[in-house]
């Protein structure tokens, strides 16, 4: 890289690709050091996002971390060298690439931190040189690899991250691999047509999101060489999307899954532990939660989020939630009329709490459900994640989702039955007026119910 420099102590600290927060990365207000020469062999690579990094084509070197800031060009130098020196001699003349980041310059020790990990491209994977317990303590933070069965399965975890380094890393790369361009097109058809001949697909994308996809390689294929870090970012992208389901879905590994319902009989099983709990929550939700609960589980069944099934069941429970505060809100004003004409307080206090809980309810949960908070599938995947029961899964999530319409059951029932036996009571001293007053109280209802389902729209 440079002339050798005085030897500085430094951390290896292994880390994947997938771990830099790339979109979490604060703003920087100090002045910028652009002004300032490159050191020599260096070069800036501008991504096709608008953020830059930094590689050192000579050896083998890419890194987020401006080499231009004080003392980091030292620390990466003697990182690189480290790394080397535990490499076999056979692998120093072509050698794979190595990624180095100092993490937060600015507040470093004395002892220089780095962050790496070196790419493959020939087997598309990632690796470490140092000794690492990568079942349990990758990088002293816990595990950054799941607990693997054996080296394929290793591997199938790794190649991911391998593409999520193209990803961020796009504009240096001497020849376009025109290999994984073929490779993503006939995954594309291929996840094209089971999406489109099989309810139980695996596939991440639906048809209609590869065909978009497919028409997007067409019209890029053969463009000029200005364009290629702009390709090579986005299919690997896909690539490590798809890569990353096919890995959850042990796909080439003993007993894959190969339909999104395969084991969801011994997941429903698993969730449903006897608890007085669970068993209380869904009787006072007259037990409307246990097809709700069905439904989450065949959603969230294998813990991956296929958004062409996730999203019409959110939208369906969306549009459940604003009918039943429509409904609490008039149910609240039959309240009212029916105080004023002497209905028993009691009932009416009543049924008016369980209607306002309907619809305050109602109300937080399409705050929470909003589509500004559950738009992507990382978005949903996270929000299930953390909802979702240790011991009884999904169930806590099924009984909240109910409790607004088991509330407005309540309320309704409260009302209807306090109505009746005012009706009843007119019906002994009156029974004209009484019928009157039924059917003016339930015939604008009616007529615009009707006149709705005729003229309105089929959804809400």
């Amino acid at each position: 890289m440079e002339d050798p420099a005085p030897p500085v102590a430094c951390t290896l600290i292994p880390t994947l690709p997938s771990s830099y927060d790339k979109y979490g990365t604060p703003l920087a207000m100090e002045r910028s050091s652009d002004e300032i020469p490159l050191p020599s062999g260096w070069v800036e690579h501008l991504h096709p996002e608008g953020n830059v990094y930094y590689q050192h084509a000579k050896a083998r070197l890419v890194s987020d971390t401006d080499p231009r800031q004080a003392g980091v060009a030292v620390i990466l130098n003697n990182a690189l060298e480290t790394i080397r020196s535990r490499l076999p001699r056979t692998a120093e003349a072509n050698g794979p690439e190595v990624y180095l980041s100092v993490p937060d310059p600015a507040r470093r020790g004395p002892v220089g931190a780095v962050k790496y990990y070196l790419v493959d491209y020939d087997s598309r994977s990632i690796f470490w040189v140092e000794d690492l317990n990568i079942l349990t303590d990758l990088a002293n933070s816990g595990s950054l690899v799941e607990p693997f069965e054996s080296t394929r399965h290793l591997r199938s975890g790794l190649t991911p991250e391998f593409w999520t380094h193209v990803e961020y890393y796009p504009c240096h790369q001497s020849t376009y691999d025109h290999g994984a361009e073929k490779e993503l097109t006939a995954i594309l058809r291929h996840g094209c047509v089971d999406d489109t001949t099989a309810p139980g697909s695996i596939f991440p994308y639906s048809a209609d999101e590869c065909m978009r996809y497919l028409k997007l390689l067409e019209r890029l294929h053969g463009d000029d060489e200005a364009s290629e870090s702009y390709r090579r970012s986005w299919i690997s992208r896909l690539l490590a999307s798809i890569c990353r389901s096919r890995h959850i879905n042990r796909h080439g590994l003993p007993y894959p899954r190969v339909d999104r319902l395969q084991g969801m009989d011994s997941y429903l099983m698993h969730q449903n532990r006897s608890s007085v709990a669970m068993a209380f929550g869904e009787i006072l939700c007259l037990g409307m939660s246990k097809r709700t609960f069905a439904q989450l589980t065949e959603l969230w069944n294998g813990r991956i989020v296929y958004q062409r099934h996730w999203q019409p069941f959110i939208e369906r429970q969306r549009s459940e939630w604003r009918w039943i505060a429509l409904g609490g809100l008039y149910l609240l004003m039959l309240n009212v009329v029916q105080r004023i004409y002497g209905a028993s307080i009691f009932l009416v206090a009543t049924s008016t709490s369980f209607t306002c809980a309907a619809v305050l309810i109602s109300a937080l949960m399409l705050h929470a459900h909003s589509p500004e908070r559950l738009k992507t599938a990382s978005d949903i995947s996270s929000y299930i994640s953390m909802t979702e029961s240790f011991h009884h899964g999904l169930r806590p999530l099924s009984i909240s989702y109910t409790i607004p319409k088991a509330c407005l059951g309540y309320g309704t029932l409260l009302s209807a039955g306090n109505a009746l036996h005012e009706l009843n009571s007119q019906f002994q001293d009156n029974p004209t007026e009484a019928l009157h007053v039924l059917a003016s109280a339930v015939s604008p209802l009616l007529v615009t119910v009707v006149l709705h389902r005729f003229y309105g729209p089929s959804t809400f």
